[in-house]
């Protein structure tokens, strides 16, 4: 089943880059669009709360359907969403065709892992779905910076057409190496898992403080980071080239911080969550500081991107333990929850550039992290080791994500 899951990790790599992708582009989609930054920025909040409501609107709507028939209807989707990306005239039909995108991006991912787990046994799901979200890690270590790239020599446009024939030619793979039965229709799975996870997770009161805690550290993340690019090229001055690898030294440091966040999880997860939401408030903070120089923007972003990356991982670790046998249902909102925080963060963040200036973007951006501390805090995450029953964990990247 290697095949079938690999086609599954492309699929993943395809909307990863779809979504993630756009704040490498902004300066070129504001100007050629003729729109602010801030405005260009909508971008990213419509389509994190189309993944948020397409996600189990989709789910409701298709747990009849058969998964591989899904899966290749949402790859067509995410096909046809990107291919009008490229081609839209203006910012209202550009933000429809990210919301289309975003939705079928929802769907693809929901489907995926449900896929994924139903094609190995029950002792390599938690490698399955490693694999599946993998693709999303790798888009924001070599997708994004890549998209920046390629929009300075093709234009946004190339990018997204360039997309819409990947998410084509991962189709054509996914009709070759998906098997015809691909596990049990959602609503099965949907139903079994609910039963199973209820009385677990409605006794663990204070996980719902965990879960605004990501959200506000994402928020506060994304306030700043949808706008990092443009800051990059017009208050440090760099070439969009150069921004670019900025971005993608970036995806490595975060790459790392996904590894030292679940080691440091697996020991303290109180106190990772605390260094790394702490560390993430001071690199906000110090930003405006350091924003005219370079080399200092530089190393800053690097902690920065290190920290996000670490404390989402430990806080999906924190979930996990918090939710006992309800931990793949606590994950799957949980993962709602980082998207509501990636439209929150990316439309508050426009509005702060409006009138504070990169300045107020990244204070705004450090409070709601210290908020998010917070909220944490007071959720209490324990240094248990994993109960029995207890979910696979997924360990999301963001960005850049997760």
């Amino acid at each position: 089943m290697v095949p079938a899951l690999v086609v599954l990790a492309l699929g993943a790599f395809t909307l990863g880059t779809s979504e993630l992708g756009v704040a490498g582009l902004l300066p070129a989609l504001g100007a050629d669009l003729a729109v602010s930054a801030g405005t260009a920025g909508t971008l990213v909040s419509v389509y994190a709360v189309a993944v948020v409501v397409a996600g189990p609107v989709g789910a409701i709507l298709l747990r009849r359907a058969p998964r591989r028939r899904v899966l290749l209807g949402a790859l067509g989707a995410l096909a046809v969403g990107n291919g009008a990306t490229a081609l839209a005239t203006g910012l209202p039909l550009l933000l429809a065709a990210r919301a289309f995108t975003g939705a079928a991006a929802a769907v693809y991912a929901v489907t995926a892992l449900a896929t994924a787990t139903a094609l190995v046994g029950p002792e390599r799901r938690g490698r399955a779905v490693a694999v599946v979200f993998g693709g999303i890690t790798a888009s924001g270590v070599v997708g994004v910076p890549a998209s920046t790239l390629l929009g300075d020599v093709v234009g946004w446009r190339g990018v997204y057409g360039g997309l819409s024939a990947l998410a084509v030619a991962v189709l054509a793979a996914a009709a070759v190496f998906l098997p015809p039965a691909s596990g049990r229709p959602l609503a099965d799975s949907a139903s079994r898992f609910l039963r199973r996870a209820r009385s677990a997770t409605a006794a663990r009161g204070r996980m719902p403080y965990t879960f605004l805690g990501n959200a506000l550290v994402t928020a506060g993340h994304y306030t700043a980071s949808t706008y990092f690019v443009v800051l990059l090229t017009r208050r440090t001055d760099l070439a969009p080239a150069t921004a670019a690898l900025v971005l993608l030294t970036g995806g490595v440091a975060a790459t790392i911080g996904n590894a030292v966040g679940g080691a440091g999880a697996d020991r303290r997860t109180r106190r990772t969550l605390l260094a790394t939401a702490a560390s993430l408030a001071g690199c906000l903070a110090v930003v405006p500081l350091v924003m005219a120089g370079p080399v200092l923007t530089w190393l800053v972003s690097l902690v920065w991107a290190a920290a996000f990356s670490a404390f989402s991982t430990a806080a999906q670790a924190a979930v996990d333990r918090q939710a006992g046998p309800g931990a793949p249902l606590a994950g799957a909102v949980n993962i709602s929850v980082f998207n509501v925080g990636i439209a929150l963060g990316s439309a508050l963040g426009g509005g702060v550039l409006h009138r504070a200036g990169f300045t107020g973007v990244h204070l705004v951006g450090a409070a709601l992290v210290a908020l998010g501390l917070v909220s944490v805090l007071h959720g209490r995450p324990r240094d248990l080791p994993r109960t029995p029953g207890a979910g696979t964990e997924v360990r999301g990247e963001v960005r850049g994500e997760a």
